[in-house]
């Protein structure tokens, strides 16, 4: 892998059906750990964050435990070949806005909470595309103990591409569902 490329891996857990990245700035307002459900379930705030390039959902609909790896400064492809021969699907491309420091969590994460700093990921500030890819991880022999659980080395749940912002005009994706339905 070229030495220029950076990469992090966080063991995330969402019980909003949702992780994300995000700009932890634009979420101050609603990072009540009280009343995230409010915000969190209201797809419209969600699609305006998603628009102004603030969050970038990261999910299949589901709450639970999940790998997520997030790899930039990329050039050529941005997936390992193994990870190519298990990716179910890709999300169309995403903004993402950096000012210089953003998170990874479950949506309820989302804002000015303490303990966050342990999903802190510093990427230069600029204008981004993140591409999601969900991985099938349970399809790798290797990958998978007896027991149903991931191996040391197993592949993660979802990998996430971040490459700077080549068009100013690109098209992004602004919907909340990770993955278009076939």
């Amino acid at each position: 892998m070229d030495p220029t490329v950076q990469q992090i891996s966080r063991t995330v857990r969402t019980d909003a059906g949702l992780c994300a990245l995000w700009q932890s700035d634009y979420f101050v307002e609603t990072g009540d750990p009280d009343g995230w459900d409010d915000w969190a379930s209201d797809d419209e705030i969600l699609v305006q964050a998603i628009s102004a390039g603030a969050l970038v959902p990261i999910g299949v609909g589901a709450d639970g435990v999940f790998e997520v790896l997030i790899r930039w400064n990329i050039s050529g492809s941005g997936l390992t070949e193994r990870e190519r021969r298990h990716v179910l699907v890709s999300s169309e491309p995403y903004l993402l806005a950096s000012p210089g420091t953003i998170y990874i969590g479950g949506l309820e994460e989302a804002g000015d909470l303490p303990g966050r700093d342990a999903n802190r990921i510093d990427l230069s500030s600029g204008r981004y595309s993140a591409v999601v890819h969900l991985i099938d991880w349970k399809a790798e022999s290797e990958s998978v103990g007896q027991d149903g659980r991931p191996l040391e080395g197993a592949l993660p749940d979802f990998v996430v591409e971040v490459r700077a912002e080549k068009e100013a005009d690109q098209v992004y994706r602004t919907k909340s569902a990770t993955f278009s339905r076939p």
